[in-house]
């Protein structure tokens, strides 16, 4: 998971938890995958595909960018309005095309919130690397739901975070009520191919249809696209983060995650409008461990509201 920019570090390790383990280790919930990107994508739950993004509609431009309204119910400073930073729509996911919203609770605490057609995951969170914090509620109370237009929510929320996790004093969450709206965000689009071997099988060709998410930050720009497609008979999310000379690779199952990484000017070339490379991506292991290595070769192109 990620939050924006201003919690950045707190976010990463909250989308991220688990991100950066090999495939040997099962994510805690869900396994946040950009490491060197400030927050675009986020993971989502486990499962099997079920789609790809569904048909983005081409709503007129003046339905302008995304938004969301949430009102929380919970302890320890935890109830009232949220502030949402982000909302990201028609994500794929392997449970189906989902929607995603970033921002903080009332007390400060970090807000991710993932929504599917029958399922709601919010999760609050506080601190950073060793000092993070983090509780994670579930609920059903979805309606109206369209991944490339929004939802309205209202459900009790029931806690799922893994047992022994560390939550500090952060609040429980009991209920949520309130509403996304998709606006005329875009989805971008990417001709990006993955060849080479993975703990999950082999990967052969383009990704299929992705959501391509952009940041800035600074001068610095991250490009994150987003897609399902097969390690071997394997169902697989792939989230592609390119960012000023780095290039990463994150493959997901429904309870484990492989990662790929490369360093350097020539991993990948960002600006404002996508990204490109061509680039031998080495797995991050164990020290004593052999990684194995695949190469990602293609581009992405940004879209924001109305293009």
């Amino acid at each position: 998971m990620r939050l924006r920019l201003t919690a950045v570090l707190l976010v990463t390790a909250l989308l991220a938890a688990a991100c950066g383990a090999s495939a040997s280790a099962p994510p805690a919930t869900s396994p946040a995958p950009v490491v060197t990107a400030p927050p675009t994508a986020v993971s989502s739950a486990g499962g099997t595909p079920s789609s790809a993004p569904s048909a983005v509609a081409t709503p007129g431009a003046s339905k302008g960018p995304p938004t969301a309204q949430f009102t929380l119910t919970g302890t320890a400073g935890l109830s009232g309005g949220v502030t949402i930073n982000t909302v990201s729509c028609d994500l794929p996911s392997l449970t189906g095309p989902q929607v995603e919203a970033l921002g903080k609770a009332t007390d400060g605490s970090g807000f991710v919130l993932f929504v599917t057609a029958n399922h709601i995951e919010a999760r609050v969170a506080s601190g950073d690397g060793p000092t993070l914090k983090l509780r994670s509620f579930v609920g059903s109370g979805v309606s109206a739901f369209d991944a490339a237009t929004g939802a309205t929510l209202d459900s009790d929320l029931t806690e799922s975070t893994p047992a022994g996790a560390a939550i500090g004093t952060l609040g429980a969450l009991d209920h949520i009520a309130g509403t996304l709206d998709c606006g005329n965000q875009q989805p971008g689009s990417a001709t990006v191919t993955i060849s080479g071997p993975s703990t999950f099988g082999p990967l052969s060709g383009p990704i299929g249809a992705a959501k391509v998410t952009c940041t800035t930050s600074g001068s610095a720009h991250y490009v994150t696209a987003r897609a399902l497609t097969m390690a071997g008979t394997t169902p697989v999310l792939v989230f592609v983060n390119a960012g000023p000379q780095s290039l990463q690779l994150v493959i997901e199952t429904g309870t484990m995650s492989d990662v790929f990484g490369a360093q350097g000017a020539s991993a990948s070339t960002t600006s404002s409008s996508g990204a490109q490379f061509s680039t031998d991506l080495t797995e991050n292991v164990k020290a004593g461990a052999t990684p194995l290595v695949l190469h990602v070769e293609g581009s992405d192109t940004c879209a924001g509201v109305g293009q």
